[in-house]
């Protein structure tokens, strides 16, 4: 397309505000659409007689918006219209980028290992054939009952094979979970801030997503309470530790009352347990105060390794029906071969070992992030991939990540993770984990450092 050449000339209040305006306008009339490159700042400052400060301004307030996304090196583009595309990338980041922004596992090499020794076991075998058929919606029970000694062993949980289906990763069993638990114009509840995923599902189950008041463990029981007596809830999503995206860690006490009150007004509690590895020292599931009340929902993908694409649904036996027939619908079953891989990983030991290994560079890579920002780290547990950096004022959580990314760092703020009316907080998630390496950690925390001690107002008299 040829130079974006905004007229602002009829458009009043200050320029950036015009400039930024006069964009929101092209692209809501489909004149600027998703990835269309914009001018440099310096040719646009020309064509509109006005400081290059002045569009950096205006670039910046547009990117607030949520309607670009800048790259180092390639320049300023339209960004896509779901809200979230605009901090989270896919692999593998932009030339020059530190990805804090996804909260993924750091890099494992005895996965790889594994994966290579299972790999030359299997291709010894002479019994493959039952791997290529179909098979049983719930998996073979062979890899059930190996993924509950898992459960058991890494999450405090004892579970029944026979109420776990096997699933393609976290994400499709809590999106099997929630297709149980609720229809169409249901209401479900969960945190004020919480995992962006939930916020997609709902959309496509068109199911209304409400978020409960939390505070330092988590969703309030009064809260919860309250929200039951004027919704009428079908189910309630959480993350009891290391909850995505504060990294709060409920107390048993707090479990057990958020149990009680959703046994007393028949709401299923969706419990996503998938950082509970993490945490050998938190209490126990819910699910094993309200095992008929939960569905439990757990993932080696944090745990072991992503694309493996094994996630484990564990249900009340009512809700199985229902369970299955969202899995037919879907993927039909969970490939058996890598449930095969991952129950070799298993029995063989290297699971243990390799959940170790992550626990370990979390801790290491937490308390890096504590000693170089310090108070700002917050006070959350030091245990898991992500931290929740509050932005000292007068910065707003848009602003430092637009500022952020300028400086070759991609987080995510406050406003992503909000179901309902934005919190009035102002905080960021960094993901410790994305980062390839412990240097680059330490390069991108020492960016966000440097920009939360740098007064608001003096980014925009840069010349870009």
């Amino acid at each position: 397309m040829t130079m974006w050449q905004p007229n602002i000339d009829t458009i009043s209040g200050p320029r950036y505000q015009a400039i930024a305006q006069a964009l929101a306008l092209d692209v809501q009339a489909g004149r600027l659409k998703p990835g269309d490159k914009l001018p440099t700042h310096r040719d646009l400052a020309y064509h509109l007689h006005v400081t290059v400060g002045t569009v950096t301004r205006a670039y910046a307030e547009a990117q607030r918006q949520g309607l670009l996304v800048g790259e180092v090196g390639r320049g300023t583009f339209i960004a896509q219209r779901n809200s979230t595309d605009v901090y989270f990338q896919p692999v593998p980041p932009p030339a020059g980028m530190i990805d804090m922004s996804l909260n993924y596992p750091p890099p494992e090499p005895l996965a790889e290992a594994a994966l290579r020794a299972s790999l030359e076991e299997l291709s010894q075998r002479n019994d493959l054939s039952p791997f290529l058929p179909y098979q049983n919606y719930r998996g073979f029970e062979s890899h059930r009952a190996s993924f509950a000694g898992w459960i058991a062993r890494q999450h405090r949980l004892l579970v029944d094979p026979q109420r776990m289906t096997i699933t393609g990763g976290g994400q499709h069993a809590i999106s099997a979970a929630m297709a149980a638990v609720a229809e169409p114009g249901d209401v479900v509840l969960s945190a004020a801030l919480t995992w962006t995923g939930i916020r997609a599902i709902a959309e496509m189950m068109q199911v209304q997503l409400r978020g409960l008041a939390v505070d330092g463990e988590g969703v309030m029981p009064e809260a919860f309470e309250v929200a039951c007596r004027s919704f009428s809830p079908k189910a309630l999503y959480l993350v009891p530790t290391l909850q995505n995206p504060t990294g709060a860690i409920m107390s048993e006490n707090r479990r057990r009352a958020l149990a009680h009150i959703a046994e007393r007004h028949n709401v299923a509690i969706v419990e996503d347990d998938i950082y509970g590895f993490l945490a050998p020292n938190a209490p126990a599931p819910i699910a094993s105060i309200a095992p008929e009340q939960t569905l439990y929902v757990g993932s080696l993908s944090k745990s072991l390794a992503p694309a493996l694409r094994i996630g484990f649904l564990v249900a009340p036996e009512r809700f199985q029906q229902r369970i299955l027939a969202s899995i037919r619908a879907t993927t039909w079953m969970t490939p058996p071969l890598m449930a095969e891989i991952a129950m070799h990983w298993i029995e063989a030991g290297r699971a243990d070992q390799i959940a170790e290994n992550r626990r370990r560079e979390a801790a290491r890579r937490q308390a890096l992030a504590r000693d170089i920002l310090g108070l700002l780290a917050g006070d959350a547990a030091r245990l898991g991939y992500h931290l929740w950096m509050h932005v000292p004022a007068p910065w707003r959580a848009v602003d430092f990540v637009a500022e952020a990314r300028q400086r070759g760092v991609m987080i995510a703020p406050t406003e992503v993770f909000a179901v309902g009316r934005r919190p009035e907080m102002e905080a960021i998630r960094v993901c410790l984990g994305s980062p390839d390496s412990i240097d680059q950690v330490r390069q991108g925390l020492l960016v966000l450092r440097d920009l939360a001690r740098q007064p608001t107002d003096t980014r925009y008299l840069a010349v870009v």
